[in-house]
């Protein structure tokens, strides 16, 4: 492993990272599919089985929609 002379060292200043996606849409969705599945935890015994499994991946569906539209961006 090579040593540089502390001299030589280029230092490039990284400013904070640019505010991106939409964090307020995020949030929004994020509560929302939380809100749903805690209403489906509640419900989901007397719903039907077809029903609850189609829901349940409607809910997942929507948290992979506000990641993919709103959320950060990594």
């Amino acid at each position: 492993m090579a040593t540089m002379h502390p001299e030589r060292i280029e230092h490039r200043w990284r400013g904070a990272k640019p505010a991106v996606g939409r964090p307020l849409l995020f949030a929004l969705l994020l509560t929302i599919a939380a809100l749903g599945m805690l209403i489906l935890l509640v419900a989901g015994p007397s719903l039907a089985l077809p029903l609850a499994i189609g829901s349940a991946a409607a809910l997942m569906t929507l948290v992979g929609v506000a990641w993919a539209v709103a959320g950060p961006r990594l």
